[in-house]
């Protein structure tokens, strides 16, 4: 009917349609009998064509329909994947076994597994074309790792994509580009990793957290606003504002507690390089690490305390509370939380804090005082960091189940002896010192106290105690009570140190700039010097020939006297002795026209000698430089 009607359409007539349309059956059917077959297609043989990745495509596709993705039996990789292909036989792993199964395929793709299926042990021999794969594989990942970009080993990649699709590479090929995968995997290696922001490759001297150079992926807090620029105010305080509550647009920056100061300290480097003061740089960053020693107390947790446990020396402790303290000169953070939850964990609780006297002379602690252990620190579901002491002393554990059974628990309570750090702010419209978070320290415990007041915190309370005494401290005691004090301290030195190197060097660079502008100007200037010297002489020379040719031709002499005139001036700078000249040559021309003497037919008259003379003396004056022989010769050279 197609047919028909396009050839009805373009003006035909219904007998030259209906010829059209019956040739088109001739073609497409043939005649069996009674009855009308269509002839069989001839496909093409897709089969011939087709690349090892489609291969792979289709026995995947095959694989998955067969064995569909079953969940349950398999929860961790409940769908099938296809390891390796051989010429009769496909590997596929599931669930973290491996199975083989036959197949077939026609010339035009369509995969037919076998009916068997067997478990096999997943040792792969692999061919060399397998080999190109996994080295291909690694090379491309360690590329998108460093943020390198491809095109530097387009050449290489090409070379290997081409064998990997060839039905049979030659082994001479994949041979070398094995090698050449080697090479570039070790070229790729030697560069510096970069990390791709906002369409710019950064490298890791830009971010503030860089817990490993090779992996910019887990780079974080970019000081740099573009590879031009570097680091600007606006860009570093966008870094430090990922550290406030809301994070920067909304996004707080999660990185291990451990490394929060030494970042802090990075950025406070980046602001000082940038010649920003301390109290403007953004308070986010502006951390004020407690020296003194800092106490907090929390009453034992009753609701959670049992008279089992208590007979088997297990209490459970609420360590700390995160928001306000009573007095609200503190603001815990949740990051203190989880520090407290981490640092006291397997820490000694002593029965009291330690006295000024003791904490100085006996700062290790006493045994007899060693009551309980501190276990199972973690944060609770209601955000507080609790913990279960293991009484060891027989006196406590009597005491605590005498204050449960008489309902006084309440008035034992909880107290640590911490470092904090911490910043100024205003929280709920009051001023006090937000907690960022605690570190460890030889002296941080945490012991059972008498003032933990009713509702929970007791309250902060500064010590009036020595805290870390500095002056009796070493460096290796300073680095393990303070570990990230001292790291702050390395950055901020190794920052102020190449800054000031970058300074020093700037400041060599540019007086070697000076000094070869310097050296530069000189010679300019004693070479515009010459030239003007010499640009002044010609012009004294152009203006002296004019006066001496104007002079020489008023003057009545013949053409011939004039012209050795103008040869004898022609080098003259004034026209000093011009005028001597003339009347010297004007006598001995009248001489020789009164005498009517010519030249060799006897002797001069005095008038003439005296005219020679007169002519010598004016010779010298104009050309000081000539010698007596060019004088001499001019001068004879008139007659």
């Amino acid at each position: 009917m197609h047919v028909i009607n396009s050839a009805l359409a373009g003006g035909d007539s219904e007998v030259s349609a209906f010829k059209q349309a019956w040739a088109q059956v001739k073609k497409s059917y043939k005649k069996v009998g009674d009855r009308w077959v269509a002839k069989e297609a001839k496909m093409p043989k897709v089969q011939e064509k087709m690349s090892a990745e489609d291969k792979r495509g289709l026995l995947q596709a095959a694989i998955n329909e067969k064995y569909p993705q079953d969940s349950q039996a398999y929860p961790h990789t409940p769908s099938p994947w296809v390891r390796d292909v051989y010429d009769d036989s496909v590997v596929y792993e599931i669930g973290g076994s491996t199975f083989e199964v036959g197949y077939t395929m026609t010339e035009v793709g369509k995969v037919t597994l076998g009916e068997e299926t067997k478990k096999v042990i997943a040792t792969t021999t692999y061919k060399p074309i397998e080999s190109l794969r996994e080295k291909y594989t690694e090379l491309i990942q360690e590329v998108g790792e460093r943020g390198i970009s491809v095109d530097k080993i387009r050449e290489v990649t090409e070379s290997c994509t081409a064998l990997i699709d060839a039905d049979s590479p030659d082994s001479d090929a994949v041979d070398l580009a094995l090698s050449a995968l080697d090479e570039a995997m070790k070229w790729v290696k030697l560069q510096e990793a970069t990390k791709t922001e906002d369409g710019e490759s950064y490298p890791a001297s830009a971010f503030a957290y860089v817990p490993d150079s090779n992996k910019p992926s887990g780079w974080k807090l970019r000081l740099w606003e573009s590879p031009e620029k570097k680091e600007t105010v606006a860009q570093v305080g966008r870094a430090a504002a990922a550290f406030s509550p809301g994070g920067f647009r909304g996004q707080r920056v999660q990185i291990p507690a451990s490394a929060v100061a030494g970042v802090k300290a990075k950025i406070r480097a980046a602001y000082r390089k940038l010649g920003v003061k301390s109290e403007d740089m953004s308070k986010w960053v502006q951390e004020v690490e407690m020296r003194e020693k800092v106490q907090e107390s929390c009453e034992i947790s009753i609701e959670e305390v049992t008279r089992e446990g208590i007979a088997k020396g297990i209490v459970p402790v609420r360590i700390l509370v995160p928001g306000f303290n009573s007095s609200k000169g503190r603001f815990y953070s949740e990051q203190a939380i989880q520090d407290a939850a981490t640092i006291f964990d397997g820490a000694k609780m002593y029965a009291d804090h330690a006295t000024e006297s003791e904490e100085k002379e006996k700062p290790e602690r006493s045994i007899r005082d060693w009551s309980a252990t501190l276990h199972d620190t973690q944060v609770s579901e209601t955000g507080n960091a609790v913990g279960t002491a293991h009484i060891n002393a027989g006196w406590l554990k009597e005491k605590i189940a005498n204050l449960y059974e008489q309902g006084d628990l309440e008035h034992l309570g909880i107290s640590i002896n911490a470092v904090g750090k911490g910043t100024n702010q205003t929280i709920e419209g009051t001023k006090t010192v937000l907690v960022e978070g605690l570190v460890k320290s030889t002296f941080q415990s945490v012991d059972f106290v008498t003032e933990a007041g009713a509702g929970g915190q007791a309250g902060l309370r500064e010590s009036v105690q020595i805290g870390l005494d500095v002056d009796l401290m070493d460096v290796a005691q300073l680095r393990e009570a303070r570990p990230d004090l001292v790291t702050s301290i390395e950055t901020e030195i190794k920052e102020s140190v190449k800054q000031e190197v970058k300074e020093a060097m700037e400041a060599i660079k540019e007086l070697e700039d000076l000094k070869g502008q310097v050296e530069t100007l000189t010679t300019e200037n004693g070479t515009l010097k010459t030239q003007i010297e010499e640009a002044e002489k010609e012009k004294a020379k152009a203006e002296a020939q004019a006066l001496i040719k104007e002079a020489v031709d008023k003057a009545e002499l013949p053409d011939a006297a004039k012209a050795r005139l103008i040869k004898g001036f022609a080098d003259a700078t004034t026209d000093e002795g011009l005028e001597d000249a003339i009347k010297a040559e004007a006598e001995y021309v009248r001489e020789l026209t009164e005498a009517g003497k010519v030249k060799g037919l006897g002797p001069t008259t005095t008038s003439t000698e005296a005219a020679i003379k007169s002519l010598r003396e004016s010779t010298k004056t104009a050309h000081p430089d000539w010698s007596e022989k060019q004088v001499e010769d001019f001068v004879i050279g008139r007659e």
